[in-house]
Parts: structure tokens; sequence; C-alpha cells
């Protein structure tokens, strides 16, 4: 069921919302509604997390990318 509710709100954003994050980790609410932070690295997004006061463990991570985009390994540090 969670797994259902987070694509279809996942699902809602946008094209066009989601190249604000290309290139970066994502972090979605669980339900997928809503954006919480984003980084380049990994390594950004959890102290972005910690930050808000968001338990990175509480999230869904995604790597937002496009066709144009290329990823590195520098962005799993």
């Amino acid at each position: 069921m969670l797994m259902t509710m987070y694509a279809n709100n996942r699902a809602r954003f946008s094209l066009e919302e989601l190249r604000k994050y290309a290139d970066q980790w994502v972090a979605f609410s669980l339900d997928g509604s809503r954006v919480l932070a984003s980084a380049a690295t990994l390594t950004q997004l959890e102290d972005r997390l910690a930050a808000a006061g968001v338990d990175a463990q509480n999230v869904a991570l995604e790597r937002v990318e496009f066709e144009d985009s290329q990823t590195g390994g520098a962005e799993f540090l």
C-alpha cells in the first residue's frame, strides 16, 4: 500500500519541477508527496536532512537524472 501511495504521489511531480533537481540526490517523503531535501552527493544530502531534523532512515532516496545528463563517481561520496 505504501509503495502504491509513493508511486502515485511521486508521479505527480512534473518533469519541469524535477529538472530543478537534475543530477542530484533527492529525499522524498515516504508517501512521495514532498521533496524534503536535495544535494549533489549522498553525504551532503544526509547532512541537510540532519540539519532539518529529518531521520535519513525515514525518506525515499532517488537520483534525478535526465538523458542529457551524466553521472560520475563523486556523487556517491
